[in-house]
């Protein structure tokens, strides 16, 4: 038995995965620059690895390659307005992001996303090609989290929350 690929389909399997939403960031000789990622995991405990997988037509893999760092804030719940932020195509690097959106600098000196439910560090292990895509592989240098704080969560190509119950 055959079937046909459509791509369609395919998006449409992998929008069935509920996903947590990260944004990953990097600094770069003075310029900052960061994106929604919902392909983010960890990858080894010994040493602590964690990988994104991040499109190549994106200044992202580029400047994480030249400054071997990034960031990975894991959005709370109620941050939808700062994951639309970063997933708007289209924005260069900049001295700074929007005034709307605050940032502060932990052990890599990368922006971090403040009210994020985590934060992990990395400096920059492995960049592979993947497809279309490079997957980034990050040695932690530097991980917190808030246990008060509830995911936000994408599926379905929807923003969620976990219903506490």
């Amino acid at each position: 038995m055959s079937a046909t690929l459509s791509l369609d389909d395919f998006k449409g399997a992998l929008g069935s995965w509920a996903s947590g939403v990260t944004v990953v960031t990097t600094e770069l000789n003075g310029m900052v620059y960061g994106i929604t990622v919902s392909s983010f995991s960890s990858l080894s405990v010994d040493p602590v690895l964690v990988l994104v997988s991040l499109a190549d037509t994106n200044h992202l893999p580029r400047m994480i390659r030249e400054s071997g760092r990034f960031a990975v804030s894991i959005l709370s719940a109620g941050q939808e307005d700062v994951s639309r932020y970063f997933a708007t195509s289209g924005r260069e690097p900049a001295a700074s992001f929007d005034p709307a959106v605050p940032t502060e600098t932990w052990v890599t000196g990368c922006p971090l996303i403040p009210g994020a439910i985590a934060h992990i560090d990395c400096e920059l292990h492995q960049a592979l090609p993947g497809g279309d895509h490079t997957i980034v592989i990050g040695r932690v240098v530097g991980a917190r989290f808030d246990p008060e704080r509830a995911p936000l969560i994408y599926f379905r190509r929807a923003y969620r929350s976990l219903a506490e119950g």
